[in-house]
């Protein structure tokens, strides 16, 4: 898949994401497919960049664009419905594919 290819999601944050600024990409957030112990990664890990587009009122909850940036990526996983936790440190929100 070409890695230029963004798709539309719902970002629910663990914080209020108002001070996250609009239509820039983040490009420090990752996702972990395997697992977490303690702090430690095991099994793969991606960069996630995340572009907000909107703001949800009334919810910490944000559209946003979500993309990974190499091939080797899974984005077969990548499909309406599949949800997946943002990692900046520790989990900072839920993204689910539109």
């Amino acid at each position: 898949m070409d890695t230029n290819c963004s798709l539309r999601a719902i970002i629910t944050w663990e914080r209020d994401p108002s001070n996250i600024p609009k239509d820039v990409w983040l490009r420090d957030l990752i996702v972990n497919y395997g697992e977490i112990i303690g702090k430690t990664f095991t099994g793969d890990c991606w960069t996630v960049p995340v572009k907000v587009t909107g703001f949800i009122e009334g919810t910490w909850d944000t559209y946003a664009d979500v993309r990974f940036l190499v091939e080797e990526a899974p984005w077969h996983l990548l499909v309406g419905g599949y949800c997946f936790k943002l990692w900046a440190g520790k989990e900072i929100a839920t993204v689910r594919i539109l």
